[in-house]
């Protein structure tokens, strides 16, 4: 009798590095004779492939392995945990959820297709909990039908941001070779993708480990002869940005004028206990003068042990200044397992709160400016979604200066269906929130 193939779902939680990662297992899988489906009542085998990086995501991840975990009390079904939290909690997994079938952490993924057969749960086998991550893209399967995909280029991390535990859950850095990078990229293009996304814990130190040399320049200019309509860089650490990276990012065409850059803070005193770059002022500043065509996006980190107002006042003036489209800012998470929560000065929930919406509302201010700025004028869009409504269609998407799920986006209606993927023109009028309006037609 032939055995009939078992159905695993993935459940899928954090960041894009943590989507690429459940893409590539996903292929694994399935070339394991595994089927992959997407609802969890038809999955024989469900993986939740966690994030732990910060208290509220810690929180995500254990509240969905507990609904999992009710839904195996109704039905016959193996739940695995793997990534950041199995990485983070490592024997205490078990402790905290006994129902589960096995766990692996960062470094281990590749070996859950053994850890589903019966005799590997069964055996005193059911964790592995080498940190780093996976890079295997032979089989990778995107997870939608986006015109944008996810490009990871690196793993791990080597700086020592005191309020970071990323290295303890994913290692050293750890670059992919230019070779094996083209070759996904190529696979991504041949399927569709119109969108590359260039992402790693720390995109601008790729290639430091393996070349002994800063090598993002030389893999951007390599991507750029690929049929990609955009290249987009996120997560750019401030000293690694070059000037012959700028210089690429600035002269390449289908390489976005766009770069998100997470500075976390502009007070050289927060920024020294957050042992991040001083001179991140000086990098924005010299950016936006010497690039003024380069958008830049950022993150910051409100309510750090230690920050008083006046450093508050410092960032605020900063963001005033409106070197940022967009900033997303997060309430400081005081990790235990970080250094920073041992340091003086920890500030109470209720005024995070108030330093995180005050942050907030001045860097709103700022992107309406900016808005403001481009009425009337024409830019290209990305459409990603089209919906009739009665004799229109409304119509969204994204411009270069837009990075997929974490910008705002732009939304016009249109009297014909325009086709997902496709790049049209439009005016902007202004906004609605975070949501650019916009119109096809000239006043």
């Amino acid at each position: 009798m032939i055995k009939k193939a078992q159905n695993a779902a993935l459940i899928v939680l954090g960041c894009p590095k943590n989507i690429v990662e459940a893409e590539y297992l996903s292929g694994i899988l399935r070339n394991k004779g595994f089927n992959i489906v997407s609802q969890t009542d038809d999955a024989d085998i469900i993986v939740i492939h966690t994030c732990s990086f910060i208290e509220v995501a810690r929180r995500e991840s254990e509240s969905f392995i507990r609904k999992v975990l009710e839904l195996k009390k109704r039905k016959s079904v193996k739940v695995f945990v793997s990534g950041c939290l199995a990485q983070l909690l490592k024997d205490e997994m078990l402790k905290k959820f006994s129902g589960i079938d096995g766990y692996v952490g960062t470094g281990c993924l590749d070996k859950l297709p053994s850890m589903f057969s019966n005799n590997a749960v069964n055996s005193s086998s059911r964790s592995y909990l080498s940190p780093g991550g996976l890079n295997n893209s032979k089989f990778r399967i995107l997870s939608s039908l986006s015109p944008s995909a996810y490009l990871k280029i690196a793993e791990g991390c080597n700086h020592k941001c005191s309020f970071c535990i990323i290295p303890d859950l994913r290692g050293k850095y750890q670059s992919r070779t230019i070779e094996s990078l083209i070759d996904e990229a190529k696979s991504l293009a041949n399927a569709g993708v119109k969108e590359l996304a260039v992402i790693a814990q720390d995109t601008t130190s790729y290639g430091i480990d393996i070349y002994d040399k800063f090598a993002l320049s030389n893999l951007l200019k390599k991507l750029s002869k690929i049929k990609f309509k955009w290249i987009r860089l996120l997560y750019a650490y401030p000293n690694g940005l070059t000037g012959e990276l700028l210089n690429v990012i600035n002269d390449y065409e289908n390489i976005c004028s766009y770069i998100d850059i997470p500075i976390q803070h502009i007070s050289k005193k927060i920024l020294s206990a957050m042992h991040r770059p001083i001179n991140t002022r000086s990098v924005i500043e010299k950016i936006n003068k010497k690039y003024p065509n380069i958008i830049l996006r950022t993150s910051l980190i409100a309510g750090f042990p230690g920050e008083k107002k006046a450093d508050v006042k410092e960032l605020i003036d900063f963001l005033k200044e409106g070197h940022f489209l967009y900033a997303g800012v997060f309430k400081y998470s005081n990790n235990k397992k970080a250094k920073s929560s041992d340091f003086d000065g920890q500030i109470d929930a209720k005024t995070i709160k108030i330093r995180k919406e005050l942050l907030e509302n001045v860097q709103y201010e700022a992107f309406k400016s900016r808005v403001e700025k481009l009425k009337n004028k024409e830019i290209e869009m990305l459409i990603e979604n089209v919906v009739k409504y009665r004799n229109v269609y409304r119509i969204s998407g994204r411009a270069q200066f837009q990075a997929p799920e974490i910008d705002g986006k732009i939304s016009f209606t249109n009297g014909k269906e325009l086709e997902v993927g496709s790049f049209q023109k439009v005016f902007v009028e202004g906004n609605a929130g975070y949501t650019i309006k916009a119109r096809r037609e000239i006043k």
